[in-house]
């Protein structure tokens, strides 16, 4: 995957100069709790030789959520969700203005990733830190989607978020790792895997200018042929989706297949031919199911 990731981006045109401190947002106001966990979380990021684009802490505070909702506007990438109390985290995709929708499903509405939402619940919010780790050069659409994924999965492999690995305690589905598996697991993020982490972000780092011109493109893109309505009764008439991945670790559940698509990066209609289909594969990386 590393190649894959290599190749799209060695083909890109778009030239990258920013620093890794440059698109940092703090809150204006720091306890001094908050003070002393900006070290960790730099120490945290430089051990996994991440170079992330945008970092946003304080959570629970509005003016922190507008930030988010204005710099992610029309872009597309990688995020991460850190615990600054334990440095367990979740990584996940966004096509192309979805940032700060995944931002809200997941931390502030608490209908994405169930394990975190039990955290986010146990430790509070102010607790942990959004991080864009990647931006994708491209709008994102049906051709291209796997490029994105393949990135994601890269991170997912790369990392082995302790988030996406859980399974909810107690879930009927999935599976669970033990203990030992996970310490094996980890015990393979080996230096060579930081390398590899380090060599796809070193020299990707996006300058102002770059960022605003690849929102420009995503905002001028044309729009989505479903009308409101279309999409409203789409999701009245919809039965719950679960989608797991081949491993059978629950990968989420949705109230709809439009939820389920956008979340998926991909059409409703290929969520419901793979309804339709007898192995229920998607991607070769999902199995999507209705909610029995």
């Amino acid at each position: 995957y590393l190649t894959i990731a290599q190749n799209d981006y060695n083909n890109n045109k778009i030239t990258t100069t920013t620093t890794f401190n440059d698109k940092r947002y703090y809150s204006t106001s720091r306890n001094n709790e908050e003070e002393t966990s900006f070290p960790r979380i730099n120490k945290f990021l430089l051990a996994k030789n991440l170079n992330p684009v945008f970092i946003y802490h304080n959570l629970n505070e509005d003016s922190v959520r507008k930030n988010i909702a204005k710099e992610t506007k029309g872009l597309s990438g990688i995020y991460m969700i850190l615990n600054k109390e334990t440095l367990s985290y979740y990584i996940g995709s966004a096509s192309t203005d979805r940032i700060n929708s995944r931002f809200s499903k997941h931390l502030i509405y608490l209908n994405g990733s169930k394990i975190v939402k039990n955290s986010v619940n146990k430790y509070g919010l102010h607790n942990f830190v959004f991080i864009v780790l990647e931006l994708f050069p491209e709008i994102v659409n049906q051709e291209n989607n796997k490029k994105l994924l393949d990135l994601e999965d890269f991170y997912l492999k790369s990392l082995l978020p302790d988030y996406n690995i859980l399974t909810e305690a107690g879930s009927s589905f999935g599976y669970k790792h033990t203990e030992v598996n996970r310490i094996k697991m980890k015990a393979n993020y080996s230096e060579k895997g930081r390398e590899e982490i380090g060599s796809l972000n070193r020299g990707k780092t996006l300058s102002s200018e770059t960022i605003e011109t690849m929102r420009q493109s995503a905002l001028n893109r044309k729009p989505l042929d479903y009308t409101e309505q279309g999409v409203l009764n789409m999701k009245k008439n919809s039965k719950p989706i679960i989608v797991k991945e081949l491993n059978n670790t629950v990968y989420g559940e949705f109230n709809s297949i439009v939820e389920a698509a956008e979340a998926l990066n991909c059409s409703t209609k290929t969520i419901q031919r793979t309804l339709k289909s007898p192995s229920k594969r998607l991607k070769r990386r999902w199995i999507v199911d209705y909610v029995k």
